[in-house]
């Protein structure tokens, strides 16, 4: 369900410290339940494939139709107030709301796909799998300035250079004189808009889950062993 289950990577091996074994784990807010699910090795390539075909079309055709919405609005005169201030004041962050949901849609959608596990991973490959995911995608600023031994610190950054772009695509945004500069910082910004839910969804929040699990799984280690 959107906004309710967290998707974790799945385990390609492509990473330092993965195994390749196909898991990958759903975390639900409501209930926190983990799921388990497994790819074997020709699905893993093929999924990616086709995740990556669906995220492209999709990121091409969520502007278009808000933009013919708003265009097709004014044309006709539906909104008694003047749309310069109201609906083009909000659109870049309209749009960017539509990338976020569209975006989280798409990959629960594609997850589905993804046959369950036969048997949950034992409780060792459990905390490995969190710990490595977590170390890769945050800790250890992975696709991000690789070369920084500060943990965390190429993440932020990166999200903070976007984030203090923004304001600079919006001011552009609100003086465009041209259709096709509108269209472009409306895009603009509002790619950049939509990381600021992705950020606090994918990262800080995903971030807090990371550690409960790691934690939670760890007790239950030492627990069996004593």
């Amino acid at each position: 369900m959107l906004m309710r289950t967290l998707l974790f990577p799945v385990d390609n091996g492509l990473d330092s410290g993965l195994t390749g074994d196909g898991y990958a784990a759903e975390y639900d807010l409501w209930t926190g339940k983990v799921t388990w699910r497994q790819l074997g090795d020709g699905k893993i390539k093929r999924q990616q494939k086709v995740a990556a075909i669906i995220n492209l079309i999709a990121a091409a055709i969520s502007p278009l139709v808000i933009i013919s919405i708003i265009f097709t609005a004014k044309s006709l005169q539906l909104f008694d107030v003047d749309t310069s201030t109201t609906i083009y004041r909000y659109a870049p962050l309209m749009v960017g709301l539509v990338f976020f949901f569209s975006f989280e849609l798409l990959m629960l959608a594609i997850r589905r796909l993804y046959p369950l596990a036969k048997e949950e991973p034992s409780l060792k490959r459990q905390h490995g799998y969190f710990k490595t995911m977590y170390d890769n995608t945050i800790r250890e600023n992975d696709g991000v300035f690789n070369n920084l031994s500060v943990p965390f610190i190429g993440l932020y950054i990166a999200f903070l250079i976007a984030f203090s772009v923004i304001p600079i695509f919006y001011s552009q945004y609100l003086q465009q004189n041209s259709f096709w500069s509108y269209l472009g910082n409306l895009v603009g910004s509002s790619i950049l808009i939509s990381l600021v839910p992705n950020f606090l969804w994918n990262v800080l929040l995903k971030q807090l889950i990371y550690i409960k699990l790691i934690r939670q799984i760890k007790e239950k280690i030492l627990k069996n062993e004593s």
